[in-house]
């Protein structure tokens, strides 16, 4: 159990647990040891893998974005301190006392950092770094990112267009690689049975489960052949046996929807977070390459 506790720590705050204290880099005179790159790559490295089974060469392919990630965070967190910013003491105490209430007792809590080579100040020192480095992002990034509804519908009225959504049809489908069971399904819906029921019982494709049901698809998103067959049938029409792709298809038209103009309101949110987005994400690759413009880094490891 504290094993476990220990590596979620290690995880969570990328607290170095290595006892090579090799220096990998140097980022304004401030020295970044084997132990924080090793402790970034377990960052990297997906979480369900247990870190210390990883064989060594596919540590590797994450040593080059591990190194990246510690000079640009150490960068940030010295930019927090360069611009006054300071660790908010009682979130800091929230987050050590969460830390701690992981373990049965603060007996247990001080045995597994004592095996494990961690002081009490190290993890302190982790969470408010951490801490300001989050702080910096928020006010350089995120609030500068931030889009009025003026803005969002100035965009908006200069690229309507873009905001028009094509002709759709919500579909039922069945799929099999079988001739003589596609005809065979194709009798049975002659017959009156359920679309949907023989797609659930019968249909070869992951859609089975729903019933068939894919919802509404434009044109451009079908293959071909399904793509012709659905714009020509009506609503509650079922297609003909469709062959492509080496399978059988029915299709049936549950719904049709003409091509129609977006309002602003119907898009505005969705609007909002990729704009927001596109533009955090050119904000922060700015302001880490402004960063170490300005920076004098030495890179001691080597990555290949």
């Amino acid at each position: 159990m504290k094993k476990i506790l220990v590596a979620f720590l290690i995880m969570l705050l990328a607290i170095p647990v290595y006892a090579e204290e090799t220096v990998v880099a140097v980022v304004n005179g401030t020295k970044l040891t084997m132990k924080e790159l090793e402790g970034q790559v377990d960052r990297l490295i997906p979480r369900m893998t247990f870190h210390k089974n990883v064989p060594e060469e596919k540590r590797k392919n994450f040593y080059k974005q591990a190194l990246d990630e510690i000079i640009n965070r150490e960068l940030l967190y010295q930019d927090a301190l360069a611009v006054g910013m300071k660790p908010d003491k009682d979130k800091v105490n929230a987050q050590s006392e969460k830390i701690r209430q992981r373990f049965k007792s603060e007996e247990e809590y001080k045995a597994a950092l004592e095996k494990e080579g961690i002081k009490e100040e190290t993890i302190r020192f982790q969470i408010e770094k951490e801490q300001l480095v989050q702080q910096l992002n928020e006010k350089k990034v995120v609030e500068a990112s931030r889009v009025t509804e003026e803005q969002l519908k100035n965009y908006y009225d200069k690229n309507t267009a873009q905001f028009k959504q094509p002709e759709s049809v919500k579909l039922k489908i069945i799929t099999t690689k079988d001739e003589q069971k596609a005809k065979d399904i194709q009798e049975k819906i002659k017959a009156g049975d359920d679309f949907g029921e023989i797609a659930y019982n019968f249909s070869e494709d992951s859609y089975r489960v729903k019933s068939g049901d894919i919802g509404y698809i434009h044109k451009g998103r079908m293959l071909p052949d399904i793509e012709t067959a659905a714009f020509k049938l009506k609503t509650g029409e079922v297609s003909d046996l469709i062959h492509t792709e080496d399978s059988w298809f029915l299709i049936k038209v549950e719904d049709k929807k003409p091509d129609q103009q977006l309002s602003f309101e119907e898009v505005k949110e969705k609007l909002k977070r990729e704009i927001e987005a596109d533009k955090a994400r050119e904000l922060s690759e700015k302001l880490i390459a402004d960063l170490r413009a300005k920076a004098k880094i030495e890179v001691l490891f080597k990555t290949e």
